[in-house]
This record gives C-alpha cells, structure tokens and sequence, in this order.
C-alpha cells in the first residue's frame, strides 16, 4: 500500500468538509465586511476625517460585527458540512444547500449596498422601524426605485460582481465523496468539528464571550457616533433593533430646567416703538425648507463658489436670523419639532412610538383659541408621511394639498406639485381666508431625484451643478415669486415670515457640514420689518424655539409647554438638543457634549473647532453642560412617559368664526 506523499495529505485534509466550511464563512466575512466598508468610500464626507490607520482600524474592529452575521446566516452550512453522515455527499441535497448559501449571502450583502444609498439621504443605518415606515409609505413608487437603480447604476454592477464571487466559492467549496470507504475516524472528526463548530457559532453570534451579547452600542466604544456606522453591517443593525420604550430618569440636577413658558413677552429685537400699539393682529406664515441646510445659503456659507440662492439671501439679510439648528433628521421628526416643541430625543420617531398617541401643547392650538385660521400647506400627495393628520393635532384646522391644488400639469413625477406654481398658490389661497391667519408651507423640489420644471431656465454656470444644487437655486427662485406675490396682498405688510429648514442637505459641500454639528445646521429667520429689526444674531437656535418664540412676537402670552425657549427675551440660555446614533447632544452655546445618557465621551468646541476634531473630554469636565442634558433628559422622558406634553388651559377663550373661507 503507497503512502501519501506530504502534498497530498495537505490536499485531503483541506479537501475535508470542515474546512471547505470554512472557506466558505471566510469568503462570506470578506464580502459582507468589504460591503460595509464601501458605505464609508461612498458616503466618506459624512464621517469624520480618519488617517489610512483608523480608517483599517475601524474596518478590522467591525469584523467582530459582521461574525454575528456570517454564522447566523450560515448555520444550515455549519450543521450540513459537520453532520456525521455519508447523507452530506447526496449530489441533491448538496445542490439545495449551495442555493441557500448564495441567497442568504447576497441579500446581507444587497442590504449593505441599500443602506450605502439611504445612508447618504438619512445619516444613519437601516432600522426595522425605518423598514416599516417604508413598507407603508406610498412614497417608495416604481418610479423611484428605477430613478435610484439609474443614479447608482455602479453599486449594482459591483453587488452583481459580489454575488459572482459568492457563486463561484459555492461551486469550488463542493463536498467530493473520498474514492476509498469512509473509516470510522471519518464519523469522530466530523463529530468533533460539529462541536467545535458549535461553539464558535455561539461565541460569533454573541461577539465574544463576555456577559451579554453585543450591541449598536458597543459600538461606540470603539470610536465617536459619527464613525460608529462603519463598524456596523446593516443586517446586524436590523436584528438589533427594535421599537423601545423610554426609560424613567431619576436623580438630583443643578439645572433649573422646565419647559413650561408662563410669561412670553419680548425684551429684545422688536421695535420700541411697535409694542402694544397693533391695531390689526399680525399673520405668520412659517417656510419650512426642504433640505436646506446653512451650507447652501451664501448668507450662512460665505466660502461657496457661486451662489445658488440670491433671493434667499437677500431676504435674509433683511431678518432676524440665527445660527439654526435642527433637531431632526428626517421628515416624520419635523413637524413635532417644529409645530409642536417636541425633539427627536429617541429612537423612535415620536409620531410612530409608542406615546404617539399622547397629548401635547402647540403654539397653533393657541393661535386658534385667539381667533387665528389656521392653515398648513404642502404639495405633497395627501396622507403623506401623516402630514395631515399631525398638523391637525397641531392645531391647523384646515390642509391644502395636491388633491386640493386640483392640477397635475405641475405634478413632479414623485413628490408632488413643484414648489414654484404651489407658493403662487399659497399666497391666492392666503389671500381668501380670514385674517389674522397662521399658516405654515412646507417645500418639496429640493428633494431627490431633484426635478425642476422643463420650462425653468437654469443660469449659464449651472452645468457644474449637482441636480441637489439645480434643486436648491429652483426653490429661491419659487421663494423670490412667492414674496413678488405676497408684496402685493393687503395682509404683507402685518404678517410675520418665519423661514427655517426641515433639516440639512444631505450632499455637503464643505468639510465642517459634515460631522454632527454642520449637519444639524439650518436657518432659522424672522422677517417683519415693520416690527423686528435686522440683525444676525450669533447665538445657536433651535427648531422647537419657534412656538414660544412667535406667540411673543404675536404678543399671545398664553402660558405654553415647549422643550424651547423664547428668542425674544433673555430669561433663558440658548441650547440645542439633538439624538444622533444612540448619543445624545447638547450645546450651551459654547461647549458641545456628547453622553450615551449616563456617561459622558465628548466636549467639543464648535466655534473654534468647527470640523469638531479636538475632542477635549481629557482635558476639560464642563459639569454643567452634562447637568443640563441629563435634566433635559430626565424631564424628556418623565413627561413623554406619563403623558404631560401639554397645559391644561386655566380659561376659555371664545373663538371667533374665522375657520371658514370668505366667497369669492
């Protein structure tokens, strides 16, 4: 009997089934791992700047991430290739085994490459509670879908070429019968390795062997929330997460925190000589901006190249502006931030949470005590996000839509009406209701697949432009004949214009837009020459300041439950809020931290450090900027928990019969 040569017992033992298993997992780990890197090389202005070691730091630290993935999505491969029976030969059942290997592996990968579009539009992975909202939206229409597998083209050739590669591993890591009769050996290795195999699945799938499995959480401690999603894989994001429920917060504060507004009277920026003496109460029409953040404003950004919003620019420079600040980053958590005072501080969007269903206090409720009609307007399809509905709860009695506008010759294809002939149409319909009236207009173009109107004529310097920036130049052109109109109407010169953004772009141009605090910045204007002076003013604001900040304008000093503050008089600080990759933000004005909630593992100082690239956790404490977020936190949760968003008026007030529309 011959014996083998070395080279051939290295052959047979790499031919074994254990190891072709191996191959297997090895070549999943790489092409689900490269997959998630390819989020960072596509969406790289989004995260901070990271020299070629943290950047492969980062990339090898998230492997303990994709492991999870590899052996769960792996397991009938595992039990198949380990099982001690002649049975794992069977030419059919092999056949049947290989095709679940290709599928299971190329939808993790195909979710990977879905999250590198989402995340350039959203800031953040793909969660189960963004996977319902899809499902149940009627924005996702076929249209879409082909507009982004057109725009992308390259990520599906390389998903194709990805899946390529997992076939053919699939069709070289086959299980060959040996030529002689199995020896019991056979039956007792394979027995061993289906321990073993056994084993390393449980310690994979738990990441480690630590007490409790690993998390999105964990990891954040291996670098700060805006490099966190490069460790992460979407798949392990998506079974991950899950809805959850507030947790009650205890504990002693310094700050003195409430967000209960007894007495909103103005003390600064309104002319002297305007207070009290309004015979005719003033409108207010809030603008809000789709994606518009302060890097595309040459009022805000003086380092662009060319200007793309001139009017807008203009009008600001007329304004009471400041340094804006969202506190959202997607559609649903804007008008409760907006209209309502209530931050997106959770995981959840609040409209789809589980105190969605709780009671809140809104300037427009107010408003509409006080005789207000009260109107919200947005071109989009009716039912929209529940655009309608909220606004409703907010306050706003009636809602103009495209059902509404009546006339699909000015429908985009996608989102609705183009913003253009709908702002002519706000101001037509503005000018047939009942005064006073609070009305606020929500935009839409500067929206992907960013459509302007065949008939629009683009500047000659535009071929350079992104269609985002097409988008954005269109809109201030819509803004520049919606204030031509409303200049025109009676009701201009006593209306108050508050312009603000839903939220920031999501294509950044400029280096410091694009960490966590340039990508929550936004305008945030007053226009009423007539009654508040111009200035910018260089303290921070943020959206759920609005309310308190227009009943003082609007001399309403009714007492109000917002988490903002009043801009219009010095009794409070400036802050802004914001919840971002499961860390929590507060600003003071000056410091900048960042908390998991408990523990802190950030100072920055944005107005030195505008790319936010010194972290000064070690070198400075701010005790008192921690004690104001985890106050905030702690009145956030307490009353989101026990259902006190709201004041219970103390008196009625008799309403007049002002909701109806005059005749024509």
């Amino acid at each position: 009997m011959r014996r083998k040569t070395p080279k051939e017992k290295i052959h047979e033992w790499l031919s074994r089934p254990y190891m072709l298993l191996v191959y297997r997992l090895l070549a999943t780990l790489l092409a689900l791992s490269i997959s998630r890197w390819m989020l960072y090389l596509f969406n790289i202005q989004l995260f901070h700047q990271l020299n070629i070691r943290q950047a492969l730091a980062l990339y090898f630290y998230g492997m303990r991430f994709d492991l999870p993935i590899v052996f769960g999505i792996n397991l009938l491969n595992i039990l198949y290739c380990c099982f001690p029976s002649r049975i794992i030969y069977n030419k059919g059942l092999q056949g049947f085994v290989d095709i679940v290997y290709i599928v299971a592996n190329a939808v993790a990968i195909l979710l990977n490459f879905l999250d590198i579009v989402c995340f350039h539009f959203f800031g953040k992975h793909l969660t189960v509670d963004f996977i319902k909202l899809l499902s149940q939206s009627d924005e996702v229409s076929f249209g879409m879908v082909r507009q982004v597998f057109f725009d992308y083209w390259y990520l599906s050739v390389i998903f194709i070429l990805f899946v390529l590669i997992i076939s053919v591993v699939a069709q070289n890591t086959r299980l060959s019968a040996p030529e002689k009769k199995e020896q019991p050996r056979w039956h007792l290795r394979q027995a061993i390795s289906l321990v073993v195999m056994a084993l390393l699945t449980i310690v994979a799938v738990r990441g480690g062997i630590q007490a409790k499995p690993i998390t999105i959480e964990t990891a954040m401690r291996y670098t700060d929330p805006q490099n966190a999603p490069i460790l992460l894989n979407t798949p392990f994001c998506l079974i991950t997460t899950h809805e959850t429920e507030l947790k009650e917060r205890t504990g002693e504060y310094q700050s003195g925190f409430s967000p209960i507004h007894k007495d909103l009277t103005t003390n600064r920026f309104i002319e002297s000589d305007t207070l009290n003496v309004d015979t005719i109460p003033s409108n207010v029409v809030i603008i809000i901006l789709k994606s518009m953040g302060q890097e595309m404003l040459g009022y805000y950004s003086h380092d662009r190249h060319y200007q793309l919003t001139p009017f807008l620019d203009s009008i600001l420079g007329q304004s009471l502006t400041f340094n804006g600040m969202s506190n959202s980053r997607r559609s649903l958590e804007v008008l409760p931030s907006i209209l309502a005072g209530i931050p997106a501080m959770m995981e959840n969007d609040f409209v789809r949470s589980p105190y969605a269903d709780n009671d809140f206090d809104a300037f427009c409720q107010h408003l509409q005590r006080h005789g207000y009609t009260t109107v919200f307007m947005h071109g989009g399809r009716n039912g929209v996000q529940g655009f309608d509905e909220f606004s409703r709860r907010a306050g706003f009695s009636k809602y103009f839509g495209r059902i509404e506008y009546g006339d699909d010759s000015d429908y985009d294809g996608q989102w609705g009406i183009y913003d253009g002939p709908f702002l002519k149409y706000a101001v037509q319909t503005m000018s047939r209701i009942h005064e006073p009236f609070a009305t606020a207009i929500y935009t839409l173009s500067s929206r992907y697949p960013y459509r302007v109107p065949k008939d629009f004529k683009l500047p000659e310097e535009s071929y350079y432009w992104t269609g985002f920036e097409k988008t954005v130049h269109y809109v201030d052109c819509a803004m520049k004949d919606f204030f031509d109109a409303a200049s025109q109407t009676a009701w201009f010169d006593h209306t108050l214009f508050v312009i603000t953004a839903d939220y920031s772009n999501s294509e950044h141009f400029q280096p410091e837009y694009g960490n966590v605090w340039g990508m929550y910045s936004i305008p945030i204007a007053f226009y009423y020459p007539s009654k508040i002076k111009p200035l910018h003013c260089d303290e921070i604001a943020q959206q759920i300041d609005l309310g308190p900040s227009i009943l003082s304008v609007l001399e309403v000093n009714d007492t109000l439950f917002s988490f903002g503050r009043n801009l219009f008089d010095t009794l409070s600080e400036p802050a802004f809020a914001s919840y971002y990759n499961l860390t929590y933000q507060y600003c003071d004005g000056t410091y900048l931290v960042q908390s998991d909630g408990e523990n802190p593992f950030g100072i920055f100082k944005p107005i030195n450090d505008s790319l936010l690239s010194d972290n000064l956790i070690d070198r400075l404490q701010c005790p008192d900027v921690f004690d104001k977020l985890y106050r905030f936190l702690q009145v956030y949760n307490n009353r989101m928990i026990n259902n006190e968003l709201y004041i219970i008026p103390t008196d009625t007030i008799i309403k007049r019969d002002t909701i109806h529309e005059t005749q024509k």
